[in-house]
């Protein structure tokens, strides 16, 4: 496996779907423009859900491209984490047109944003060990499949799923993020 450019091996990737994101992103917003109401619901429905996949799942894309372009653990997680966190700093931006720039980054870790972290953790562990198990049969010096980080992010990960999602179908995870606002700006 060689190790191709910085650009070729983390930033070609987030940027792919990074694009992928902000295509969906318009394409979503603007569908109600369509006058065909049949066009106009499948291209929000479809948009939409490429809108979800590309900031949730993106990283099943990303961290095995970079990892088999050798790119570093950090930039691997780095690539994974941009389309997450570029949707997230678009979020604070659009709320920060009615709401303080503290109360804007306060709703920037909005128990949906962590649990998209979460589960993007989950997904780097995966990848980790899968890609890791890929080069195993491709090397004569092989790496342990079940490195200790990437079980740690599998389950750091799954259990943030549980708490933010799970536990309650995420209300007690809601209450939480509610009960810090008021301590922080009321």
């Amino acid at each position: 496996m060689e190790r191709q450019s910085f650009i070729r091996r983390a930033v070609m990737p987030a940027v792919t779907v990074l694009i992928v994101m902000v295509v969906s992103l318009i394409l979503y917003n603007h569908s109600f423009r369509i006058d065909n109401d049949a066009i106009h619901q499948i291209t929000a429905y479809i948009s939409g859900l490429v809108l979800f996949l590309s900031i949730g799942f993106g990283p099943l894309y990303v961290y095995p491209k970079a990892f088999l372009r050798g790119a570093s653990a950090m930039e691997r997680v780095l690539a994974s984490l941009v389309t997450p966190v570029a949707w997230d700093v678009k979020e604070i931006l659009r709320v920060s047109e009615f709401f303080s720039w503290g109360e804007s980054l306060y709703y920037g870790l909005n128990t949906i944003f962590l649990l998209c972290l979460c589960v993007v953790a989950a997904q780097m562990g995966v990848c980790e060990m899968v890609c890791r198990s890929i080069r195993n049969r491709q090397t004569s010096t092989p790496v342990p499949v079940l490195a200790p980080a990437a079980l740690v992010a599998v389950l750091l990960g799954l259990l943030g799923v549980g708490v933010f999602f799970l536990w309650g179908g995420g209300v007690h995870s809601f209450y939480l993020y509610q009960e810090g606002y008021k301590a922080l700006f009321t």
